[in-house]
């Protein structure tokens, strides 16, 4: 048989908390969802502002939006907000608590 065995695969979703201690330290999930939510925040900022005509293309879509993933993944990994600070803290909380 050729192809993939599908048998063999496990998929592991983004959501299972449960498994998270498997993929990444606290850390790295903490930052990671920093920058996420800095993703969203920076993408619905820029929607706020109208269309000009001028530069209304795909590809100056397709350029902010990297941009802006670049923003976000900067600001997210430099610790100066302090949300993947709390973000960590909420998740060693959890641990702290479902150990008891």
């Amino acid at each position: 048989m050729t192809g993939l065995d599908m048998e063999n695969v496990k998929l592991v979703p983004y959501w299972d908390v449960k498994n998270i201690k498997e993929i990444k330290t606290e850390k790295d999930v903490a930052t990671e969802f920093e920058a996420t939510f800095l993703r969203i925040l920076l993408k619905e900022m820029r929607n706020t502002i109208p269309d000009s005509g001028l530069f209304s293309s795909f590809s100056e879509k397709m350029y902010t939006d990297m941009f802006d993933m670049t923003v976000a993944d900067t600001l997210a990994s430099s610790d100066k907000l302090g949300l993947s600070d709390y973000i960590e803290n909420a998740i060693k909380s959890y641990k702290q608590v479902k150990n008891l």
